[in-house]
């Protein structure tokens, strides 16, 4: 890929990135950003390189702007323990763009779009379980019914509009 289309959609999602921690939802009592949402766009329409880059430009941004939602810096952020699942969005984006890499040439299916996002589910279940404090998964579900739902809308959205993406692409080349 070329060097100047690669730093550009790096930084052009990196930006997104930025922008979507300053847009926060009311859902349950709780404030939810829509981060997740680009992560996964990040990882499946640049695909795996791009959206580890983009991720990785926009956590390391966060050093020296503050550019999380509470407009803290990077190293007063993440010693919050609940604020920690974000140092795995660059492999989330990184899985995704390797998934798409790996089905390269496939018209995924419904069933692949739906895998996709039981998967992204799972890993933010983990990552939650596997950096916080959280002891009992009944505990997690209750104080995180709103957060679970809106890991699930955000990933569907993203993959709903990567297949449309796909499709219409298709299309322009068979025309």
């Amino acid at each position: 890929m070329e060097l100047t289309k690669f730093a550009t959609l790096s930084s052009l999602f990196a930006l997104l990135m930025v922008v979507s921690a300053k847009i926060l939802i009311p859902m349950n009592g709780e404030l939810i950003s829509i981060q997740l949402f680009f992560v996964v766009l990040a990882g499946l329409v640049g695909g795996n390189m791009i959206g580890l880059t983009a991720q990785l430009i926009y956590l390391m941004f966060g050093f020296f702007v503050p550019v999380f939602y509470n407009n803290e810096l990077a190293m007063v952020y993440f010693t919050q323990p609940d604020h920690l699942f974000q140092l795995l969005y660059p492999l989330i984006a990184l899985a995704f763009g390797s998934y798409i890499l790996i089905y390269k040439g496939l018209w995924l299916s419904i069933s692949h779009s739906f895998l996709i996002i039981f998967t992204a589910i799972l890993i933010f279940l983990m990552m939650y379980f596997a950096l916080t404090n959280k002891i009992t998964l009944l505990n997690f579900l209750q104080k995180n019914t709103a957060m679970l739902i809106s890991y699930f809308i955000e990933t569907f959205i993203a993959v709903v509009l990567f297949f449309y993406w796909q499709k219409v692409n298709r299309k322009a080349i068979t025309h």
